[in-house]
């Protein structure tokens, strides 16, 4: 019995080489033509096409090789009893932190506007913008968006989160339900979305939604890029309402090559790179889960699938 690994080829590799490492006792295969079916009990995956996971009889588990579960969830064919895990990455939680906080300080401070400048040659200075300005809103307090609320209450910025049940973080003024989300939205100059994909947040940031951040705000996407429409933030964007965007993550990746964040010059995108989970650290927690699952054990990190997360 042993694990496939059924994941983009920049990903794969490393991720094979650290199973083997992990368990040399488990057999491993990298993309499905060598795996015989009835021998996978395990599959690590980032999103399973319809077909593949009534090949396996044996299987057991299905492990996805980061944090977000939403597009193994969305397989049509994953039976309703199958266990789905997720992996839990304190590196990567501070490394998506790390992102976001420093794609908002290059918007406060106005980096970018300095940049222009210099390409032309102007030496000019703007007034700074006082922290009580820079008020930072948190969709999601998981573990990625508890980092992120975190880092900016340490450093003094005035930080609030919406969740569903509140986290009572130090520092971080909680916001619930569907109130808390517009009085959050309304205060709130930075908003970062940190949230697990859902039916309930799928397109949950739109003209309506992000109308209500105060004039000059600025939006940072590292949850998924269904949570956006993409066109209704070009739009408030384009008619002075927010100031900008930086945005790791896109409904297609990579967008279309006539997509307008490609040359729109207040959008940063970058290539959904704010941070990697540990490739060992996945490999460790599914060799885990796999011995959890043949004993009949709990497993970690397993996902509720009514939830989402």
């Amino acid at each position: 019995m042993a694990i496939l690994v059924h994941l983009p080829s920049f990903m794969a590799g490393p991720i094979t080489a650290a199973l083997q490492r992990t368990a040399p006792d488990i057999p491993v295969w990298n993309g499905r033509e060598a795996a015989p079916p009835e021998a996978v009990e395990a599959i690590i995956a980032w999103g399973l096409k319809p077909g593949v996971l009534p090949t396996y009889p044996n299987l057991r588990l299905v492990c996805a090789a980061t944090a977000g579960v939403d597009k193994l969830l969305a397989a049509p064919d994953l039976p309703e009893g199958m266990p789905v895990t997720r992996i839990v990455d304190p590196g990567q939680q501070t490394g998506i932190a790390h992102y976001v906080l420093a794609t908002a300080l290059r918007h406060a401070r106005g980096l970018g506007t300095y940049a222009e400048q210099q390409r032309r040659g102007e030496w000019k200075r703007h007034p700074g913008r006082d922290l009580s300005r820079c008020r930072v809103g948190v969709l999601g307090l998981g573990e990625i968006g508890s980092a992120v609320a975190r880092m900016f209450a340490a450093i003094g910025y005035p930080v609030a989160g919406w969740s569903r049940s509140g986290k009572g973080i130090p520092g971080v003024t909680d916001y619930t339900g569907d109130e808390g989300f517009a009085a959050m939205l309304s205060k709130s100059d930075i908003l970062v979305c940190a949230l697990p994909l859902t039916s309930q947040t799928n397109g949950l940031l739109n003209r309506q939604t992000l109308s209500l951040l105060p004039a000059g705000a600025f939006f940072i996407n590292v949850g998924r890029g269904e949570h956006l429409v993409e066109a209704d933030l070009i739009a408030l964007i384009d008619a002075g309402h927010l100031a900008g965007a930086a945005l790791d993550v896109f409904a297609k990746e990579p967008p279309a090559a006539d997509d307008p964040i490609w040359n729109h010059p207040r959008i940063e995108a970058t290539p959904h790179i704010a941070a990697d989970p540990s490739y060992e650290l996945v490999a460790q927690q599914c060799v885990e889960n796999l011995r959890r699952a043949r004993d009949g054990r709990e497993l970690l990190n397993q996902v509720d699938r009514n939830a989402g997360y």
